[in-house]
């Protein structure tokens, strides 16, 4: 019975207890914080010979598929470290390419809208521009070229004078353009093409049956003769519901991305400094999603 009263004894028996209670309470705590383990599955093993067989037109063999089963495991085991090293933060590339694969999920939503037949008619009917055929001009020029002449605004008002008297007077003489002088059935696109948008818009201002002018274009000055005009026309709707269709898709996804953009930032909430909001009262706002 004297041992039982022994000191070191008792020291030994609560070292016991302690060391074990601490033993029981860690391995506990490990297996809580246990983390997720990497795995790789059959989609995996799957997209792995697709993405190899559409590169390279052929199966892969066992060894380079072997080979590439050990990339895909040490990437993602290098990828899960990395994200616990937090060395994902602050990372442009990898902040736009997240913000990029939202932004597709939000925008494939809409392609799983089917509108109705009322809906894409309301459509077709409040955006009468998108689905129409434009109208067209055929019209007679006269040149002046600035590198040829002196003054070759004052030679066009000039002739303008002339040619007003007398619509189908041949005698005035304008500089060779290589586009010509005589142009029949073009649309307002193709002549802006040609002349710029400032010119095209003019001329298709212009009234027919008379010369008008100076018209200005990158080129010089143009006297211009409207010969015949073809007003634009709505094409019928069911001969567009297609574009209709695709046209309201794509709207679609516009709304839908600005709406989740205002709930995200309501969310999480947006602090500004001074000159963050100076910069975005500048001018408006830009879509510069990630490439």
């Amino acid at each position: 019975m004297t041992l039982l009263r022994e000191p070191l004894l008792h020291f030994a028996v609560v070292g016991a207890i302690l060391f074990g209670g601490y033993s029981w309470l860690n391995d506990r705590h490990v297996e809580a914080t246990a983390v997720e383990p990497v795995r790789i599955g059959e989609g995996d093993l799957r997209w792995l010979k697709q993405t190899w067989s559409s590169q390279w037109l052929r199966e892969p063999t066992a060894d380079e598929f072997k080979g590439l089963v050990d990339d895909l495991l040490n990437e993602k085991v290098m990828a899960r470290e990395a994200q616990e090293m937090g060395l994902e933060k602050d990372d442009t590339i990898i902040r736009r390419r997240l913000a990029q694969k939202l932004k597709f999920l939000v925008e494939d939503t809409a392609q799983l809208a089917e509108p109705t037949e009322v809906e894409l008619r309301l459509f077709y009917a409040a955006n009468p521009a998108h689905f129409e055929t434009p109208g067209k001009l055929s019209f007679r020029q006269v040149y002046f070229n600035p590198e040829h002449r002196k003054d070759a605004a004052a030679d066009a008002t000039a002739a303008l004078g002339a040619l007003s008297a007398n619509v189908e007077d041949d005698s005035i003489e304008g500089d060779r353009l290589l586009f010509g002088d005589s142009f029949a059935d073009t649309d307002e696109q193709a002549l802006s093409g040609m002349f710029g948008a400032d010119f095209a818009r003019q001329v298709f201002a212009l009234e027919s049956g008379g010369w008008r002018g100076p018209v200005k274009s990158g080129y010089g000055f143009h006297l211009v003769l409207v010969t015949q005009r073809t007003a634009t026309a709505p094409k019928p709707f069911e001969t567009v519901k297609d574009a209709v269709l695709a046209e309201w898709r794509a709207s679609k996804q516009t709304e839908l991305s600005r709406n989740y953009l205002v709930e995200l930032r309501n969310k999480y909430g947006v602090e500004l400094d001074d000159s963050t909001k100076a910069a975005l009262r500048s001018g408006p706002a830009t879509n510069v999603a990630a490439q």
